[in-house]
């Protein structure tokens, strides 16, 4: 895997995990939300394999399209809200992850 696919790849799992904890919170204002913000609660809603979602926010795979939509969709949010994270996050947060990930 070349540099730049391995920070599009970290940038995927930084966007995922912020929408998810997102999804955290608003699970705790909005008490008639039906989805759980949780990687079985994700795999149920986009209709894949907990082990799928698991890999994917795990950093263990890069999701193809299909599955990043299905990911994001299964948590609520639109792919708009996708690109507003993966467009946020910088390269602290990049290295932050790489420290914390060794």
């Amino acid at each position: 895997m070349n540099t730049e696919e391995h920070v599009y790849k970290i940038k995927i799992i930084l966007s995922l995990k912020k929408l998810l904890e997102k999804g955290k919170n608003l699970q705790k204002e909005f008490k008639d939300n039906k989805i759980v913000y949780s990687y079985h609660g994700v795999a149920s809603n986009a209709l894949l394999r907990k082990a799928t979602v698991n890999d994917t926010l795990n950093g263990n795979t890069i999701p193809k399209a299909t599955t990043l939509i299905s990911i994001v969709e299964g948590m609520g949010f639109t792919m708009t809200d996708f690109s507003k994270e993966f467009d946020n996050i910088t390269e602290v947060d990049i290295k932050t992850y790489l420290n914390q990930n060794k």
